[in-house]
């Protein structure tokens, strides 16, 4: 065999492997990619939904307490059920609330025998007695705040009672419901996920007038996602087992582990189901692999030709040259080996400069947490989204109770120390990844708070408070504590055009003023 056949065998033989050993690579690559995908999903779906139940279990307690404390015209209407005065005080609350919180259902009087009084969303149950209902039965006869996850007949929802008295006498209660599907909504957004909520049937005999779709032991009461509208779909769904991919009507599908519901008595009552339609990302890596394949034939075979063509050539001229070639090669070689260990070097140098500089020109030095300019520039596209989307953003504006005491009793190295403590625990319990901390200057920080209402950023705030009492730093020269403590300013907006997003900070300024005022150690809001 001749020299030209050798190379060309040579050749062919090692693209055959070449290919073989990059499909395989490719095809583990993707199998791997593609279930890491769906684990991250899957965990970051339950994370949500219990994240999302917890906060709305927190937030409307405290709402409905204030709600019922801070409407004396809804109170006096409900003890002498004027329908007329509730119906015109509860709607323009109830469109407040849902301004807060589009995820907000309904608002009910429900009078201390059974009897609705009234009902902002479905006037046709007013009159109707629910004494008989679990829920509105355990908060009259308890007579005291009970919430959690309700399905009664006004479907499932999060409900939240509260007892009304007025001049000491019992007068019922007033229920807050939210809609339940707002955590389902988001991961329908953020992952492409259908969720269905499947209830088990012993508890959904009051809703069966509706045509729902019901298997054995469970019926679906709300979806979202076009996945649980397709009724083939509904039928082969149950019969696929936990965490496992299945085909349909050429739609490919994957099953996500079930995440159990609890009712507010504690029990579970249903579950939560989510899938996946996987076709796109199947037909997208079928194509790819299908032109890749195309590419490496043409690969192949322009490689033949070449050889073919030009090794006869090369192989003439290698005989010629390769004497001054070897010579050269070795000089080269030399002078690139000391130029790239110089350009490594250079290249090394400068990667670590450029980061020291982005890390300075973003970072405070003495505490590490972010400085003002980054807040600056962080707030500015925090306040744009929330524009856009008409979402709340509020502001935390914090100050260390009379430190210019601290340092000058202590000395300026103790006063450092202590604003790194303070720097830490704001930035350790800011814990929602948007979340934002900064040193706004001197003993000043500030604290961004995303699609974070009011009420929980005031609730935050005093978190944040409690946590500086706790680390304890003694504080003999201050007028508030025997320790460090701070005052905290909070304000709140949902930005609306032509408003400067500068408005929030001149508010969260004025309540870090009026809690000043107040004797420090405390947070008020505006």
């Amino acid at each position: 065999m001749s020299i030209r056949s050798k190379i060309i065998a040579l050749v062919i033989f090692l693209q055959l492997i070449l290919t073989i050993t990059m499909g395989s690579l490719f095809l583990h690559e993707h199998s791997s990619h593609e279930q890491d995908t769906l684990n991250h999903i899957g965990k970051n779906l339950k994370n949500n939904l219990l994240r999302e139940n917890h906060e709305t279990e927190t937030l409307y307690p405290a709402r409905l307490k204030k709600f019922v404390s801070t409407t004396a015209g809804l109170i006096a209407a409900f003890s002498h059920n004027n329908q007329a005065v509730l119906a015109q005080l509860s709607q323009r609350k109830l469109a407040e609330l849902r301004q807060e919180d589009p995820a907000f259902s309904a608002i009910a009087f429900i009078a201390k025998n059974g009897n609705v009084i009234y009902h902002t969303t479905d006037p046709a149950r007013i009159g109707d007695n629910v004494g008989h209902v679990p829920f509105a039965k355990d908060s009259l006869e308890n007579r005291k705040p009970i919430n959690g996850l309700v399905l009664s007949l006004g479907g499932l929802a999060y409900r939240f009672s509260y007892p009304v008295y007025q001049s000491e006498r019992y007068l019922g209660i007033i229920v807050f419901a939210v809609k339940p599907t707002r955590a389902l909504e988001l991961a329908s957004q953020d992952f492409g996920v259908c969720c269905g909520i499947f209830i088990n049937n012993r508890f959904v005999d009051r809703l069966q007038k509706e045509e729902r779709f019901s298997r054995e032991d469970k019926t679906l009461i709300t979806s979202t996602g076009r996945c649980f509208t397709n009724r083939a779909f509904l039928e082969k769904f149950p019969l696929v087992a936990t965490a496992q991919a299945f085909k349909l009507q050429h739609q490919s599908y994957q099953k996500f582990p079930a995440i159990p519901i609890k009712n507010y008595r504690g029990s579970v009552i249903g579950e939560i189901q989510a899938m996946l339609n996987t076709t796109d990302l199947e037909e997208s890596f079928e194509r790819s692999l299908y032109h890749s394949a195309l590419i490496c034939l043409g690969v192949f075979i322009i490689t033949i030709i070449v050889l073919h063509a030009g090794t006869g050539f090369f192989l003439q001229r290698v005989k010629q040259l390769q004497s001054q070639l070897e010579t050269k090669v070795f000089r080269r070689t030399q002078a690139l080996q000391t130029l790239n260990e110089k350009l490594s070097q250079e290249i090394r140098e400068r990667k670590r400069s450029q980061k020291a500089l982005q890390k300075m020109s973003e970072n405070d030095m003495l505490t590490n947490i972010y400085n003002r300019r980054k807040f600056n520039t962080y707030f500015s596209r925090e306040w744009d989204a929330a524009l856009r989307e008409k979402r709340v953003v509020s502001l935390l504006m914090i100050d260390i109770d009379y430190f210019k005491n601290y340092n000058d009793h202590y000395g300026h190295l103790a006063g450092d120390d202590a604003l790194i403590a303070v720097a830490a625990t704001l930035k350790n319990k800011l814990t929602r990844p948007r979340d934002f901390v900064a040193r706004y200057g001197g003993e000043e920080f500030v604290c961004l708070l995303p699609e974070t209402s009011m009420d929980a950023a005031i609730y935050l705030a005093e978190k944040l408070r409690l946590e500086i009492q706790k680390l304890n730093y003694v504080h003999e020269y201050s007028v508030a504590a025997g320790h460090i403590t701070i005052s905290v300013g909070v304000a709140s907006a949902i930005p609306t055009a032509g408003q400067a997003k500068e408005d929030l900070i001149d508010q969260a300024d004025k309540a870090l003023y009026l809690a000043k005022e107040a004797g420090r150690n405390c947070t008020k809001a505006v």
